[in-house]
């Protein structure tokens, strides 16, 4: 990034990471959006994004927004999956069939009023001991972690939070 970005990261060591959009599985190749240094290695469906700007600011838009606004500003970007869960500071979940109704093991990314970046991980599938969540209740969980944007990332089998725990020197899975 940019240095004199209020926005920098002085370095660039995982800490934590999350999985994004959808994939192929027998090929490997995401289902949506993937920029990565600012080059596009897939271009983006109809599921939105979230994405970081070359000047650093953390961006959540819609397919619409990517096509009119930020197509060319995204230093870094991964499609979201299914739908957008906060749009403006509003819950913006509308669809009720299966996928959005039934419990799950879900991964969400959202942004703050003040910018900050919010991943959250909801496992599931593990009766009694998780049932993950409804689009609904993890777009209730983000406006309630102060999200202002939201969007569905990938989730079920693909569900996985790695993190640096504080003391380790290695990742490791802790959802």
């Amino acid at each position: 990034g940019d240095p004199t970005s209020p926005n920098y990261i002085p370095n660039y060591n995982v800490v934590v990471s999350v999985n994004a959009d959808g994939f192929n599985m027998s090929t490997g190749e995401p289902g949506g959006l993937l920029i990565m240094n600012g080059q596009t290695f897939h271009g983006i469906n109809n599921s939105g994004f979230f994405g970081i700007t070359k000047s650093g600011e953390a961006i959540i838009g819609t397919t619409e927004e990517y096509n009119s606004i930020y197509k060319d500003q995204l230093a870094e970007a991964v499609g979201g999956f299914g739908t957008m869960l906060i749009k403006d500071g509003e819950i913006a979940v509308s669809r009720t069939d299966n996928y959005y109704n039934n419990r799950a093991s879900r991964t969400a990314v959202g942004i703050t009023k003040t910018g900050k970046v919010v991943f959250m991980v909801l496992d599931g599938r593990q009766e009694p001991f998780s049932c993950g969540g409804s689009m609904q209740e993890i777009a209730q969980i983000m406006f309630e972690a102060g999200c202002v944007q939201a969007i569905n990332l990938d989730g079920g089998g693909s569900t996985t939070f790695v993190a640096r725990q504080p003391g380790d020197d290695d990742l490791s899975i802790v959802n």
